[in-house]
């Protein structure tokens, strides 16, 4: 006893040792924080091709309703894909920010760890800003489509910026209030594809790699809208009666 505290008093703890332990301790939490940022942010990033993919399809569903409720008559068949293609922007854009927004939102408000909070809450808010921002889109890809001679109906650049700028507004508030529903199982349906590729290489994980993840989501989204577009029809018909209103 006599021993330890001779050597102590021989070697007390300096101020530099104190200084280096406390930097120490600050480094490693710093390096915690930048790993769980780093996952956090590439968990949304992954979570975005998703979120395109499932705005195609949604706007590919309401293509074919709209068309229904305009003509009494119609049979449900594939829509023409060039014309798709052609509106296919907005959701493309909109359906990304819309996703990239959900998930950087669920995970600063949950989290990443947890088991269903942060995707219940990307479920959540995808709903409210997928239907907005491709609200907002819409119109603008008509505009677009327009001055470019794409439209399928001839109008002037005055009539097609008129268009724009006056129907946006109401287009927005009418896409809005319609599209909740669609846009509800839009973000079911992306985050049970997320939950199943998290499962293997989510952000949990020690190796967790964004491009790789991102990889997977990508292809994973890519084989679900040609499967949407161009597998069974008894697939695409259960869609369009869910979607339909009335």
């Amino acid at each position: 006893m006599s021993d330890t505290i001779g050597d102590m008093q021989a070697n007390p703890p300096t101020s530099t040792s104190f200084r280096q332990s406390y930097f120490e301790r600050d480094r490693v939490e710093a390096d915690r924080f930048e790993d769980d940022r780093r996952r956090r942010s590439g968990m949304a990033i992954a979570l975005v091709p998703l979120g395109i993919a499932m705005a195609l399809i949604v706007h590919y569903i309401n293509i074919v309703v709209t068309i229904d409720h305009a003509d009494w008559q119609y049979v449900l068949h594939r829509p023409n894909f060039v014309n798709i293609l052609k509106l296919s922007v907005a959701p493309f854009i909109g359906g990304g920010i819309a996703m990239l927004g959900a998930g950087v939102v669920a995970t600063a408000v949950a989290g990443r760890e947890g088991r269903y909070l942060p995707l219940v809450l990307t479920v959540v808010m995808y709903t409210l800003f997928l239907p907005i921002i491709v609200g907002l889109l819409l119109p603008a890809n008509l505009f677009l489509l327009d001055v470019t001679g794409l439209s399928v109906v001839e109008v002037s650049i005055g009539e097609a910026l008129s268009a724009w700028i006056w129907g946006t507004p109401f287009f927005v508030l009418t896409y809005t209030l319609t599209g909740f529903k669609q846009a509800l199982w839009a973000g079911i349906g992306a985050v049970v594809l997320a939950a199943a590729v998290f499962r293997f290489i989510g952000p949990n994980h020690p190796a967790f790699s964004v491009r790789r993840t991102t990889a997977v989501t990508t292809g994973i989204g890519l084989l679900t809208v040609l499967f949407i577009m161009f597998g069974p029809i008894g697939v695409f018909e259960l869609l369009f009666n869910e979607f339909r209103i009335g």
